[in-house]
């Protein structure tokens, strides 16, 4: 608490508190969320919220999780989560998934659940709000909280389940990090709660035992439920005091408790390695006490918050500059301030560092140096003023916004204040906080408030370094990696100078073109069809009060570019976006944006290259500023080149032992039959790389902006819009004529192609891909009909190989016809399976479409996929992407996705269904399946686990 309470005598000292105030004030609880408690102990917050339209949310939060469980119990939390989904008193057996997909609302996706390690929260999301659903959808919150069946059949058929998702996410920084938990919280019950548990356990516990689990900890007093939407917060208010009241209060419950994790006297070294881990990470804490609850509800939580924010921003700034030197050992260093790893009673100051190959102490030293130097010399006045500006644009961009926030604004906010009391001030509330608060606040202030947390590297300080495993290579040892921490708090430092070069992004300004009168577009556009070529296709709308989207495309894109040219091509995206623009260098760029909402990206894609971006209606000059520089000469910015290709080269550094790379690579070599144009990026590729290459395609691509279409949708002033075309884009060099796409014909193998292979690792998995393709012309209504097929696949799936053979956690289908040079279908399964089960799940998904094709679909599936799609098209059009999209495949390839799109889904028959089961996918018969099995894989050796 040490550290807490220097902050607050910090404060203290500060002047925004009000003259002779006698306490510090309380903040304000948003007024339009509904607050309550049940005398049986259950909370429940409700708020009306107009956006999604007719859709509202429901949550149920438990102050439960893993680190509840006795050690015997290992994993119980988690497997009642899913539990849940699998009978309840008012939902026997299926019937709440089915009931929740009768209505639009699709398991997996807006019908959900996590369990950490202390909270179990599960979701409905986006129902459509009718009186009966509201009844539905509370009373299955009802039943979470206090009626599940947990039927031992159910058990059993779900610790396969378990079991499988356990394998699947059995990666080599997870086994690194689960098997040192104990050293990183010594004497702590974290140390040895891991959410998945223990398999041991998920095989053997026995159904009474997770049914005293359920009553012993899910209890009215540890609950909360949440529903924000288009709803009547005083009949939902009723609703809930109805339904959840009669649940008593337990007698004499067990006693609720917080597992503290103690200090540690002497900083903690850990270092490890995994064959399978593919780049090196070191993580690095300073622990320190999280905020005291009765503190967070007043204006000091909030100015604590901000102080730390802004030395995150500002470390994190220095050390991304760092990173772009060519002689810095690390490719990435990044900083932030929460829990500390999974623990909700220790908070820590966090630094990650992404070394290069062959530099961990040095990378460790250097960026440990960049903390020191910012706690002994401080942060400096004008990187404040950055930081600040950054902080206070991004809080007016809610603001501006506040009264057409969606949902999943307020929810986690609600989940929040009842789980930890973090503060829910409203928007408006939190805005003026913001705006008084922080020009009170010095560089002073934070440079203390930093020193606080990262001054002592002696105690509450720990590292864990992990390391790839490969043969020959010595990897550093946890005494090597504290002597680096140790010389870097020695080191012999200066202050951070910090350069900014003040000159316009666009230093000359083009004369602006007059544009020609607007003519009306699909969907409510205009055009302008500019001199240079170039048209401007705009929609202004309500829709986002602090948002225009943008997007630009031209066809030519990789088709276009030699093959000398693939490896440039494959790391052509994320150099150029990593690169400056105009006269400014990547550092220089993102000090000169600072306080700007505004962005340009760059796509290189197989048929055409894009911009795409977004910024706010104030920051619109920005915008067509970044626009503009995106169509001038690649800037020589080497430093940017250099750190971007050191980071991926460090990513790739052990990429060969990943078997999900593996796995990939196969993919990509089956179904393009080895064309290196399709292949994934690998070391190999890297040194084929040339900067100098990237910038020859970037100026054959981006010459010109003549063939280009641009779109603009949102909140932006229409006269404000014209001015800036007319002299940003208006005035880009022209074309005689537009380039036209072209087809190089890699096509997909045709016919049956199977790739079955082994791979070693080390834990054993399988996992199965399955591409169904071909030509099929593309309709809006033949879409829906593909689509459909797709999400019922879906579903029969979870329920024949997830639910009733348990051997797989996830498994999936989707289907679409895309709109291209040539329209196609595509339906891509794929299925992380149990390893003896490989052949059953290749099996069971022939069965599916077989049935389909055979028997067509049950009106009970077709009913469910139509009422998601309906639900999916109405609010998709309250979003300014979906109307760039619409606008997009009408110019670029002339189909109409939105004309008759209702009647198209209400057009969907089962009989349609099943002819394009048989007639098409089953009839073209090209079918690519790649599946991959551990090496040293035997039924006999592994009984299936």
């Amino acid at each position: 608490m040490k550290k807490i309470k220097f902050l607050f005598v910090l404060l203290a000292t500060l002047v925004w508190l009000p003259a002779g105030a006698q306490s510090v004030p309380e903040l304000p609880i948003d007024k339009d969320v509904r607050i309550g408690k049940l005398p049986n102990g259950l909370t429940y917050y409700i708020r009306h919220n107009a956006l999604p339209e007719n859709l509202a949310s429901f949550y149920i939060a438990q102050k439960v999780g893993s680190v509840q469980e006795e050690e015997s119990q290992r994993g119980l939390a988690h497997f009642l989560e899913h539990m849940c989904f699998n009978g309840t008193d008012n939902f026997p057996g299926d019937r709440l998934i089915k009931y929740c997909e009768s209505i639009g609302v699709k398991f997996g996706h807006n019908l959900n659940a996590y369990t950490s390690t202390d909270e179990t929260v599960y979701n409905i999301d986006d129902v459509p709000v009718t009186e009966s659903n509201i009844d539905s959808c509370l009373l299955i919150l009802h039943d979470w909280a206090d009626g599940l069946t947990l039927d031992p059949k159910e058990i059993d058929k779900e610790r396969g389940v378990i079991h499988e998702e356990w394998r699947m996410r059995s990666s080599a920084s997870q086994r690194i990090f689960e098997r040192n938990l104990p050293k990183i919280y010594p004497g702590s019950r974290y140390g040895l709660r891991f959410p998945i548990g223990l398999m041991s356990v998920i095989d053997n516990f026995k159904p009474e035992e997770l049914r005293a689990y359920y009553e012993k900890w899910y209890r009215p007093d540890l609950q909360g439920i949440i529903v924000v939407g288009d709803i009547d917060v005083d009949l939902v208010e009723t609703k809930i005091k109805e339904i959840f009241s009669p649940i008593k209060a337990q007698e004499n419950p067990a006693k609720y408790e917080t597992y503290p994790v103690p200090d540690n006297n002497v900083p903690i070294y850990i270092v490890d390695k995994d064959k399978e881990q593919q780049m090196t990470q070191i993580l690095m804490f300073f622990k320190h006490d999280p905020m005291p609850d009765q503190l967070k509800k007043t204006l000091n939580y909030v100015a604590v918050k901000y102080l730390i924010s802004m030395s995150e921003q500002m470390l994190n700034a220095r050390l991304q500059e760092l990173a772009q030197k060519p002689d810095c050992p690390f490719a990435l260093a990044q900083a932030g301030d929460g829990n500390f790893i999974m623990s909700k009673t220790k908070d820590a100051y966090s630094l990650v560092v992404i070394p290069k190959p062959g530099q961990e102490t040095a990378a460790v030293q250097v960026a440990m140096q960049e903390v020191e130097r910012a706690t002994r010399f401080g942060f400096t006045a004008t990187e404040l003023v950055r930081a600040r500006e950054e902080f206070l644009s991004a809080e007016e961009k809610t603001y501006d916004n506040r009264d057409k926030q969606r949902n999943d604004f307020f929810v986690p906010q609600y989940v929040r204040h009842f789980l930890e009391n973090d503060p829910i001030p409203s928007i408006e509330d939190s805005y003026q906080t913001y705006k008084m608060l922080v020009p009170q606040m010095p560089v002073e202030a934070v440079n203390q408030a930093f020193q606080q947390f990262t001054c002592s590297v002696d105690t509450n300080f720990v590292l864990l370094a992990m390391f790839p495993e490969k043969e020959g290579v010595t990897i550093p040892t946890s005494d090597d990696m504290k002597k680096a921490v140790e010389a870097a708090k020695k080191a012999e430092l200066t202050p951070y100078v910090d350069n900014v070069k003040n000159e316009p992004l666009v230093p000359n300004l083009p004369e602006p073109k007059a544009l020609p009168e607007a003519k009306d577009a699909d969907f409510g556009y205009k055009v302008w069809n500019l001199d240079n070529g170039a048209r401007v296709f705009f929609k202004q709308t309500d829709i986002d009060d602090s948002q225009v989207l943008f997007s630009a495309s031209s066809f030519g894109g990789k088709n276009k570019t030699s093959d000398a040219d693939i490896a440039n091509v494959k790391a052509f995206d994320f150099v150029v976006n990593s690169c400056g623009v105009g006269n400014f260098t990547q550092t220089e760029l993102q000090k000169k944006l600072a306080g700007k909402q505004a962005s340009v990206n760059v796509t290189l894609g197989e048929l055409s290259e894009q911009l795409s971006g977004e910024s706010t209606p104030k920051d619109l000059r920005t915008l067509f500023e970044l626009i503009h520089l995106r169509f001038q000469p690649a800037i020589d910015d080497n430093d940017a080149y250099n750190n971007i290709m050191n980071l991926v080269k460090a990513s790739l550094e052990n990429a060969e032992k990943n078997p999900m790379k593996a796995f990939n690579d196969s993919i990509m070599a089956t179904i393009y039959k080895n064309q290196p144009r399709k292949a994934q990026l690998n070391r190999a590729d890297l040194d084929k790389v040339t900067y100098e290459g990237i910038k020859k395609v970037y100026a054959e691509r981006f010459a010109s902006a003549g063939d280009f279409d641009f779109f603009f949708t949102g909140a932006f002033n229409p006269d404000s819009l014209k001015a800036f075309v007319a002299q940003y884009i208006a005035t880009l060099p022209g074309v005689k004529n537009r380039e036209q796409a072209v087809d190089l014909h890699i096509d997909p193998a045709k016919g049956k192609v199977d790739n079955h292979f082994r791979r070693t690792m080390e834990t054993p998995q399988a996992i199965i891909l399955q591409i169904w393709h071909g030509k099929q012309p593309w309709t809006v209504n033949d879409a829906q009909v593909v689509s459909a097929f797709g999400e019922i696949l879906t579903q029969r799936y979870l329920k024949s190989i997830r639910e009733d053979a348990g051997i797989a956690y996830s498994v999936g289908a989707r289907a679409e016809l895309e709109r291209d040079v040539n329209d196609e279908y595509q339906l891509t399964i794929q299925c992380p399976v149990k390893p003896a089960s490989l052949d059953s799940a290749l099996l069971l998904m022939r069965q599916g479409i077989e049935d389909i094709a055979a028997k067509g679909v049950t009106a009970e599936e077709l009913d469910k996929v139509k009422k998601y799609a309906e639900k999916a098209l109405a609010d998709n059009q309250k979003k300014n992407g979906y109307w760039d999209d619409v606008i997009t495949e009408k110019v670029v390839w002339n189909k109409d996705s939105r004309t008759g799109c209702e009647a198209a889904i209400q057009g969907v028959t089962s009989d349609k269904i099943r002819a394009f089961a048989k007639k098409v996918l089953l009839k073209q018969g090209n079918c690519i399946t790649i599946s991959m099995l551990p090496a040293n894989f035997s039924e006999e050796g592994m009984s299936g686990k």
